[in-house]
């Protein structure tokens, strides 16, 4: 074979060839070039209805603006389209892809990023009056160096045919029933077929928990009964994603603030009930622990530690002689309120610092450096008020440890209401 005769075989070499449900994609060498091609299966081609549809295909594509539609030229032979020339490019189908990488679904972001191009791709289209109609894996495109989705030839287009059975062959699962059925089709038949892709995205993880209902509605037999758009679809994807990972970090932080509280307080259980107070305005008058003044019926329910303290003191050194132990308990008894009391107002506004919008959207990590730093203001809160009281550092840590348990399960409940609520009252779980 002589060099001439080398060029010439080569020129007609098919390489990377694979099937797509219309036809086979492949490239060719054509004057030292790769050039793609898409060659059509001929019982499409025998149709006399084909030709129009790919012409029109082509005419109406050139006002798709989207960089995920890909270009194409028809070729025709004996007056008839045979094959279509598309854009260069290294392309390959997405079920090659994920055959020849299957760990690719777990790159960070793949699955989200690839599913909002699709709903990008397929919004422009349906506002002109174009649907997909079957987002099978062997019907969407990705070039090679990057795995960026590419759509070719729209499903809309061929529907005048009917030659359902025949274009759709080895996908019907991905494509709607009023579709394959010849009835009419819509928006949410296309939404029918990227439900079923997501679907197939999650096949080696498993479908997440909190998509289950929204692939459930978006792949509904009865088309009435789906969202209207791909739009809706994605909208309460991205919700019910944001309020899951929202309740389990909001639920994961107040495990980890009730774990690190445990490990420094020695948590004692308690039932009884937090009372919340205004903070005392003004100072108690010393005048008030004249000799025959009974602290326990006086000073009432704003009095602060210190005060206390001092009536104790006071009490003490002025009745050393016939110090009653019914009156040091009952004395030891307000002092607990006091302090609980006041421990209860800190507490409450240092652990808020934390248990926020903000707070339970930061990262495991980041919320532990922040339980951490609170933690140490809800310790030094503890000694600041012990040191101004009559009372025990244990007594004090075991006041507070319960105050932290009642406060946290609190807060828990509180999560656990406002997310329901939120997935209660969103505008697309009222329309199931």
């Amino acid at each position: 074979m002589n060099y001439e005769e080398l060029i010439e075989n080569r020129d007609k070499r098919k390489t990377g060839k694979f099937r797509l449900p219309y036809g086979y994609f492949y490239k060719r060498i054509i004057d030292n070039k790769y050039s793609n091609f898409v060659e059509f299966h001929d019982e499409l081609t025998d149709d006399i209805l084909f030709d129009e549809c790919i012409r029109r295909q082509c005419e109406a594509l050139s006002t798709v603006k989207s960089r995920y539609q890909l270009r194409f030229t028809p070729n025709e032979g004996d007056d008839s389209v045979y094959a279509v020339a598309v854009e260069p490019g290294n392309y390959i189908s997405f079920e090659s892809l994920l055959n020849d990488l299957p760990s690719i679904v777990a790159k960070n972001d793949f699955i989200s990023s690839t599913i909002s191009k699709l709903v990008e791709i397929t919004t422009e289209l349906n506002n002109q009056g174009i649907q997909y109609l079957c987002f099978a894996p062997s019907n969407i495109l990705v070039r090679k160096n990057d795995s960026e989705i590419r759509l070719l030839l729209h499903g809309s287009f061929f529907q005048p045919m009917k030659m359902q059975d025949t274009l759709y062959e080895g996908v019907e699962t991905f494509v709607a029933p009023e579709v394959m059925s010849g009835e009419k089709w819509d928006d949410r038949s296309d939404v029918y077929s990227l439900g079923k892709f997501i679907d197939y995205l999650y096949t080696t993880s498993g479908l997440p928990f909190e998509l289950k209902k929204v692939i459930a509605k978006a792949t509904d037999e009865d088309p009435e009964k789906r969202y209207p758009s791909v739009a809706a679809l994605h909208s309460d994807m991205k919700k019910r994603t944001s309020i899951r990972k929202t309740s389990v970090m909001g639920t994961a932080a107040i495990a980890i603030a009730i774990f690190v509280a445990n490990i420094f307080f020695d948590l004692v259980p308690s039932t009884e009930p937090i009372e919340f107070v205004k903070p005392v305005k003004e100072p108690v008058d010393e005048s008030l622990l004249d000799e025959g003044f009974d602290p326990l019926t006086e000073l009432g329910a704003d009095a602060d530690s210190a005060t206390i303290a001092r009536a104790i003191r006071d009490y003490m050194t002025n009745d050393s002689d016939k110090v009653d132990e019914k009156k040091m308990r009952e004395f030891q008894a307000k002092a607990e309120q006091i302090f609980r009391k006041q421990y209860s107002r800190a507490a409450d506004i240092i652990l808020s610092k934390i248990y926020n919008n903000e707070g339970m959207n930061n990262t495991e990590k980041n919320f532990k450096a922040s339980s951490k730093e609170v933690m140490k203001e809800l310790v030094d809160k503890q000694k600041e008020l012990a040191s101004k009281s009559s009372l025990s550092e244990a007594t004090t840590q075991r006041i507070a440890s319960e105050i932290i348990e009642q406060l946290t399960e609190k807060k828990k409940k509180e999560l656990e209401k406002s997310m329901k609520a939120k997935e209660e009252n969103s505008p697309e779980e009222q329309k199931n």
